[in-house]
This record gives structure tokens, sequence and C-alpha cells, in this order.
């Protein structure tokens, strides 16, 4: 979004309802992450509602697919790896930002 514009009720509502999203997300991804390490290392995995709804080999295949399945933008993407690792806006999910 940029600097100076007001969000309306509405707007900030959906944010929060999409970060909300997204932590729940992560913290079912991290009790999962240890089951998936062996078969799916390095692919993106796609959460929503905290299940995982994908695994996928390359990260904008992951994010194209939650826009596709989840307009509202209520769905998160993490790469399956041992290690904590910031994607920036992948990490996220779908949020405000607008570079990954």
């Amino acid at each position: 979004m940029l600097s100076g514009c007001r969000q309306t009720g509405q707007e900030t509502k959906m944010r929060d309802v999409r970060e909300l999203e997204i932590e729940r997300n992560f913290e079912y991804f991290q009790t999962v992450l240890s089951s998936l390490l062996p078969e799916h290392y390095g692919e993106f995995a796609l959460l929503h509602d905290k299940k995982i709804v994908g695994l996928y080999t390359h990260a904008l295949k992951a994010m194209s697919e939650g826009y596709i399945r989840y307009a509202d933008g209520s769905f998160s993407v993490q790469r399956v790896i041992n290690r904590p690792l910031d994607l920036g806006f992948l990490s996220y999910g779908a949020n405000d930002r607008t570079s990954v």
C-alpha cells in the first residue's frame, strides 16, 4: 500500500484476518515440518486453514495456486527445509507487501 493512503475499516479487517490465517498456518506448519522433510525437502507448501493443501517445486506456482483457490489472500506459502528461512513475501503469505 502507498504511504499516505488511508485504509478503510473493511481493508483493515481483511488484513487482520489474513495475518491471523498466516500465523495459524505457520504454527501448524511447524508441527508437521519434520514429517514433510524426508519426501518434500525444498518444496513449497501451500497452506490454508491450518492444512497443507498443496506442495509445489516452485514458489510462484504455489502462490499462483493460492490466489486461484483463495482470491481473498487467506493462504500462506512455506518452504520445506530444516532451518528457519525468511522468504519475505512468501513466508508471510499474501498480504499487502508488493515485492518478493
